[in-house]
């Protein structure tokens, strides 16, 4: 009897310390979140660009890595949201930035 009161109280103690290394593993996955997402849209933006200059999207792919670089502390959400609803944004590359800018959002909630 002993010996399973023992065996609860091991397991009660791994559980909390297991949930609060889960916590600390989201929180700092959250707390990342944004230079993931901008990471994401600059190499979708790279591979759509090619070799080949754009005069359209080069400044966002600049702005893009400025932030990631750590030249600028805000997240160029304005610039991508207005190169997505150019003509000049490809469709699939257009649902790619909506989608991290709506997640970026989502996090600031």
């Amino acid at each position: 009897m002993e010996n399973l009161l023992y065996e609860m109280i091991l397991f009660s103690l791994l559980g909390v310390l297991y949930y609060f290394y889960q916590k600390k593993k989201i929180l700092s996955y959250e707390k990342n979140k944004g230079p993931i997402i901008m990471g994401y849209l600059l190499q979708s933006c790279l591979s759509v660009r090619g070799e080949t200059p754009d005069a359209e999207m080069d400044p966002v792919i600049e702005s893009l890595d400025d932030y990631l670089q750590n030249k600028t502390a805000t997240p160029p959400t304005a610039l991508l949201s207005v190169y997505a609803k150019s003509s000049h944004c490809a469709p699939e590359l257009r649902d790619v930035i909506l989608q991290g800018i709506e997640d970026l959002n989502d996090r600031k909630k």
